[in-house]
């Protein structure tokens, strides 16, 4: 088995663990998905933007431009208020951070929209809702 084909495998364990996850979770747990999913998004667009990889980083960035779009589509104004009201300033201005277009500061700004949405799953995991 050549390098790339148990590369191809490994993925596809992952994929497949991933999707189970996802189907099992409940509506809590598919936010918390959420929030890894972009963690590991963003991550993987700051290793391509230094590797000068630009298709890649594109390709992230466009994933983690949606899965925001999702987090601030799922927030539910009447009920939570206020919360919901910082929530979506937050998103938007993570978003406005992963779509800065100078490579100079394109690093610094997704990493501190990273930060600033690490923040919040932490907090997701404080409250966590047992099973």
């Amino acid at each position: 088995m050549t390098f790339q084909s148990r590369i191809q495998r490994a993925s596809s364990y992952q994929s497949v663990a991933k999707e189970s996850r996802v189907l099992a979770a409940n509506p809590y747990e598919l936010v918390a998905v959420l929030f890894e999913e972009l963690r590991d998004t963003l991550n993987l667009m700051i290793e391509s933007a230094r590797r000068n990889d630009d298709a890649r980083m594109f390709q992230y960035r466009a994933k983690s431009l949606a899965i925001l779009s999702g987090l601030d589509e799922s927030l539910n104004f009447e009920v939570a208020g206020e919360l919901a009201q910082t929530l979506h300033i937050i998103y938007t201005e993570a978003a406005k951070r992963i779509q800065s277009e100078t490579r100079e500061s394109l690093i610094e700004r997704v990493e501190s929209a990273r930060e600033m949405i690490h923040e919040i799953e932490k907090a997701w995991a404080a409250i966590a809702i047992p099973n």
